[in-house]
């Protein structure tokens, strides 16, 4: 039996209604990737789980493998975002980072780089910085980490350096004699922009102060290459971004 039993360390991805009592939680773990568990009776208003499986919670819980889905028997609530629940602003902003999270990573395999890229980013949302800024940081991150980091230092096609134009199906940089039909022209501090938030920690990103159009372009670069490679499909989140 003491094999049907384990512990990890878990960040709520999302939370829905499952029977009377119960809620079925999607969990990104430090240890084993991703998964969804059973909270058995956390609708209860005296749930000892209730606590621990909300979004926006990092927790230690403890599980029993059942048939279907794991059992959460335990959790030590570590951490709660409230600063979400307490602003409507920011709530679609640790939302879109959730459910990004959530359709871009598949399967039960370890990925503690990415638990820790989701937990720094719901950090780095409570602190006074620039929102837009983390949200394009977390996505050229998680690209990386998921295989798919964009090429930003020379034309893919021809290796001609300094060039502004970026092809999301290449997926990287292309000169004017090399672009492709998708070619989306740049300003150069747009693409340095992208590089800084690439390569930089999340700490970093706060001191980073972009012009209005280097964001706009950014964000249409991150969206088209994004929709392209990992085509998360339509968030809710973006929806609520948008209004």
């Amino acid at each position: 039996m003491a094999n049907r039993i384990f512990k990890d360390e878990g960040l709520v991805l999302r939370t829905r209604v499952l029977g009377e009592a119960d809620r079925l939680v999607t969990l990104l773990t430090r240890g084993g990737g991703k998964f969804e568990a059973v909270a058995r009776g956390a609708r209860k208003m005296k749930s000892k789980l209730a606590a621990g499986v909300d979004i926006f919670t990092r927790g230690d819980y403890t599980f029993h493998r059942g048939k279907t889905w794991p059992l959460i028997t335990s959790q030590n609530s570590l951490e709660r975002f409230l600063w979400f629940r307490e602003d409507p602003d920011l709530y679609p902003y640790g939302l879109y980072l959730a459910e990004l999270t959530d359709r871009l990573v598949a399967g039960e395999e370890s990925c503690p780089e990415l638990y820790c890229l989701l937990l720094d980013g719901w950090r780095m949302l409570g602190k006074s910085v620039d929102r837009a800024m983390v949200l394009r940081a977390f996505e050229l991150k998680m690209a990386h980490y998921l295989g798919y980091s964009p090429g930003l230092h020379h034309c893919a096609g021809c290796g001609t350096e300094n060039v502004r134009g970026f092809s999301p199906r290449e997926g990287s940089l292309l000169c004017p004699g090399c672009r492709p039909p998708d070619y989306i022209n740049l300003e150069s501090g747009t693409v340095a922009l992208a590089r800084r938030l690439l390569e930089c920690s999340f700490g970093q990103v706060a001191l980073i102060r972009p012009s209005a159009r280097q964001k706009e372009e950014l964000g249409r670069m991150n969206s088209s290459f994004l929709a392209y490679h990992l085509d998360p499909g339509e968030l809710k989140s973006k929806r609520l971004l948008k209004e």
